[in-house]
C-alpha cells in the first residue's frame, strides 16, 4: 500500500463521516471506519509515515476522545473519525 492509497482510503472515510454527520445516515458504520483507521494507522506507523502521538488511536474505550458514561451519548462518532481522518491524511503529506 502507497501513501497515496492510504490517504485516498481516509478521504473517503473522511467525506462518508461528514455526510453521515450532516444526514445521520450509515451511523451504524462507525465501528468499520474507526477498525480501518487503526488498521491503517498501524500500518502506517510500521512505515513509519507518521507520528503516533499526532495521529491517534481511536478507541471507543478513551473517555477523552468519545466521552464517559455520562456523555458518550452526545458524542457524534462520525465528527470524531471524520476530524481524526483529516489529521492523519494531513500528517502522510510530504
Amino acid at each position: 500500500m502507497t501513501k497515496q492509497t492510504m490517504q485516498s482510503i481516509l478521504k473517503g472515510v473522511g467525506q462518508s463521516a461528514q455526510e453521515s454527520s450532516l444526514t445521520g445516515k450509515t451511523v451504524d458504520g462507525d465501528l468499520l471506519f474507526i477498525q480501518t483507521y487503526n488498521k491503517l494507522r498501524k500500518k502506517a506507523l510500521d512505515n513509519d509515515w507518521i507520528d503516533g502521538d499526532i495521529v491517534i488511536e481511536l478507541d471507543l474505550k478513551n473517555e477523552s476522545i468519545f466521552g464517559d458514561e455520562a456523555t458518550k451519548f452526545n458524542i457524534e462518532r462520525m465528527d470524531v473519525i471524520g476530524a481524526a481522518a483529516v489529521i492523519f491524511m494531513s500528517s502522510l503529506d510530504e
